[in-house]
Parts: C-alpha cells; sequence; structure tokens
C-alpha cells in the first residue's frame, strides 16, 4: 500500500497547482490512506515550524510554533520520527543537506495507534514529500 500512495504523492506534487493546494491534496491522500484522524505539513524555517496544508475534521489549534517547542521541536532537533502515542511527527530532510525542511504531523484518535508498520509508511510518506519544499 506504501508504494500506492508514494506514487500518489509523487502525482500530487507534479502538477502546477499552488503550494498550498498540493500540500492539502498530499495531506489528504496520507490521511485517506489509514483513516488517520489528522494529516499536517509543516514548513521548518530557522525559528518557526508553519502549516502549509492539512486534512482532517478540525483546523489545527496552532499553525505557526516557535522550532524548538514540542513534538515538533524534537522532531526537527533529533532529525527522527516522534512517536508519542496518538501522534507521530516525521521530519522531511532536505535531500542535499540532510537538514529539516519540513514535518509530516499525523494523529489519531486511538492511544497508541502508530506501530512500526506505521511508522516506515510515514517515513516513505514523508521522503516522498521533498519536492514540495524545492
Amino acid at each position: 500500500m506504501s508504494d500506492d500512495v508514494v506514487r500518489q504523492l509523487g502525482a500530487i506534487l507534479d502538477t502546477t497547482e499552488m503550494r498550498d493546494v498540493r500540500a492539502q491534496h498530499a495531506a489528504e491522500a496520507v490521511r485517506a490512506a489509514r483513516g488517520y484522524r489528522w494529516v499536517g505539513i509543516y514548513d521548518v524555517g530557522d525559528e518557526e515550524i508553519e502549516l502549509v496544508g492539512h486534512s482532517g475534521v478540525q483546523a489545527p489549534a496552532r499553525i505557526r510554533v516557535p522550532v524548538e517547542q514540542g513534538l515538533s521541536g524534537d522532531a526537527v532537533r533529533t532529525r527522527e520520527t516522534v512517536n508519542a502515542g496518538n501522534e507521530t511527527i516525521v521530519p522531511i530532510l532536505g535531500a542535499e543537506t540532510g537538514m529539516v525542511i519540513g514535518t509530516l504531523d499525523v494523529e489519531s484518535d486511538k492511544p497508541n495507534a502508530f506501530d512500526e508498520a506505521d511508522q516506515r509508511f510515514l517515513e516513505a510518506c514523508a521522503q516522498a514529500l521533498m519536492p514540495l519544499f524545492d
């Protein structure tokens, strides 16, 4: 299934639509693939992490957070996936620099929802999202 979603993400990102529209469609594809409650795609700057696009039942509580705070800050700082039970944050790394250029934030209604298969799936999705940050 992850290969299908990765191909779908490639097709979504390889369009002339505006970046925020492509990000929203990509978030929708990731969310629909596994029935997650909410998916957000964020830019990572020097000082802030800012929402680019999302899919889910409600808008996020915050669209900008300081880069050093929270689970997203942990993912940026460690450059590793952070699994907090019902939320997983996957860093999106720049191909040339290896620096964190974005994050994929995924939430579930279920406690301890994310297993190793989910993590592998989400990490593959994060890698497929790299063209969104070019």
